[in-house]
């Protein structure tokens, strides 16, 4: 009895000591998408915030807040200076205290406008004016190592996106950004529907990006900056017996013979340096019609090469592996990323199925200059089951297109603190296969890149972005797109303006108090 009583008591006291640790550093996610994240790309470029993880986003509010206490202000330039006071600003710096709990709402709103009915101007679709607006409200509570958040979004843009499916229905709000965790220096856990992106933040990242819908999941991480595993379980979105993408449910996507659609997700990364990381990702989509949380799936240490296909085999499956490398040398910033598709040594006939991204960067006190490369095979995130294919509500879960070819040139100037234009020179080369369309069969002559007719752009493009006030901000992107082949018809070229305009908005509320006390 006293050895059971000890125990306890043991555990109670770990679980306080625990709780304590947790209590000044809140829990909270930072969106993917949130404007801070350029603010953060930056810092991170000139070696400013080695204590954040490069490409494994979103961050917690409170390692951010962490990496900006450490931060020698004397030694900052203007500009960078003011990246860190939007960022502070951004955060709401009221810490809590040892014994306090703080809650508060968050509203994020804008406009998003273009010439365009997609928001990409290097892939223009039509050429009416559309404009897109959107409002996120986050109630959330923060104590010690437990945090809970309820996020609601309307966006015009879900219902009206030309790529995915309708993503709203009632007032055209969906629940994002609701989760709710538990997190210790060591370890952490959330539940909910949150947007994950391995990689920089505005990059293409191969296995796991920001791009789709945000998903229901199950998250944890394990280990420190050196050393750590991350790992994650989300539910996506049935398919119809008769194989096809609907998001609809009643008499449709979950009528009997449907299929149930999930996607696992680990990464094992190694930082011998604050200026070097390697990474080590899988994926794998499995789907039945009986299919659901899976124990094989979720855990991060079944390598999925030797798993997937190895008896027993309960459900469809399509695996992917992939290596990323990042370093930074002086004033240049290096990042890669290679993923494959197809591990099939056996078929040499069929084409090799990857996805290639990278970008380097050199950084100056008032620029940085630098390039970006993606090459996505024909065959990349695809499968011969409909089910398998790498999408959600027919958005990629890590790139939206495949069989192309994109790089880019940039410049990031910096006139003022509070302004940023950014020249660029895009090239885009796009085949005619799709994440969307069917596998194609063996007797198809499909080559490993740029099948078909194949679209090239050139876009030479201005970037402005305005933001004095953490309270609002501006963005223009205004260029000319000279293709040829549009639409991959032969013969038919096409020169036009392409522009787009963001517009966002940010109130929030705090309130520090006492919500338990030892």
């Amino acid at each position: 009895m006293l050895k059971r009583s000890g125990s306890l008591l043991l555990c109670l006291w770990l679980g306080m000591m625990l709780a304590r640790e947790g209590m000044a550093q809140p829990n909270r996610f930072l969106p993917t998408g949130d404007v801070a994240y350029q603010y953060l790309n930056r810092l991170q470029r000139r070696g400013l915030l080695p204590s954040l993880h490069p490409t494994a986003l979103p961050y917690r509010q409170g390692d951010v807040a962490a990496a900006l206490d450490e931060l020698d202000r004397n030694t900052l330039a203007p500009v960078e200076a003011h990246w860190v006071a939007m960022l502070e600003a951004l955060l709401g710096r009221a810490a809590p205290g040892d014994d306090e709990a703080v809650a508060g709402l968050d509203l994020d709103a804008g406009l998003d406008a273009a010439n365009t009915r997609r928001l990409d101007p290097l892939r223009p679709l039509g050429d009416a004016v559309h404009a897109y607006e959107h409002i996120a409200l986050r109630f959330f509570l923060d104590d010690g190592p437990f945090v809970g958040q309820l996020g609601l979004r309307h966006d015009l843009y879900y219902d009206r996106d030309p790529d995915g499916l309708d993503a709203v229905k009632r007032l055209l709000t969906r629940s994002e950004e609701s989760y709710a965790g538990w997190h210790t220096g060591p370890a952490s856990i959330y539940l909910g529907r949150l947007a994950h992106h391995w990689g920089l933040p505005g990059e293409t990242a191969v296995v796991l990006s920001d791009n789709p819908r945000s998903y229901d999941l199950i998250a944890f991480r394990l280990g420190g900056q050196r050393l750590s595993l991350r790992s994650l379980l989300g539910e996506l979105d049935s398919i119809t017996a008769d194989g096809r993408y609907t998001g609809i449910a009643g008499d449709d996507s979950v009528r009997a013979g449907s299929e149930r659609r999930y996607l696992a997700a680990h990464r094992f990364d190694w930082r011998p340096s604050e200026n070097v990381l390697l990474s080590l990702m899988e994926s794998a989509l499995y789907s039945g019609a009986g299919s659901g949380l899976s124990l094989k799936y979720l855990n991060p240490l079944h390598p999925f090469l030797f798993v997937v296909d190895n008896r027993p085999k309960n459900d469809e499956n399509n695996g992917l592996f992939a290596g990323l490398l990042w370093f930074r040398l002086g004033r240049v910033t290096v990042h890669g990323q290679l993923l494959m598709d197809d591990f099939d040594v056996l078929n040499a006939t069929e084409p090799a199925s990857f996805a290639l991204a990278g970008s380097l960067v050199y950084t100056a006190r008032t620029f940085d200059l630098g390039g970006t490369l993606d090459v996505i095979a024909a065959r990349t995130y695809n499968t011969i089951q409909p089910e398998g294919r790498y999408l959600y509500l027919l958005r990629g879960l890590a790139t939206q297109f495949s069989d192309y070819v994109h790089a880019a040139l940039f410049a990031d100037l910096y006139p003022v603190p509070a302004l940023t234009v950014s020249p660029r020179l895009h090239y885009l080369a796009q085949g005619e296969r799709d994440i969307r369309q069917p596998f194609p069969r063996n007797e198809e002559q499909v080559p490993t890149l740029l099948d078909g007719t194949v679209e090239h752009t050139a876009r030479a493009a201005v970037e402005v972005f305005y933001q004095h006030d953490p309270r609002w901000w501006l963005r223009v992107d205004l260029g000319v797109n000279v293709t040829k082949n549009r639409g991959a018809v032969r013969g038919h070229d096409e020169t036009r303006f392409a522009g787009a305009v963001a517009f966002g908005l940010r109130l929030g509320l705090r309130r520090t108090f006492r919500l338990h006390s030892f």
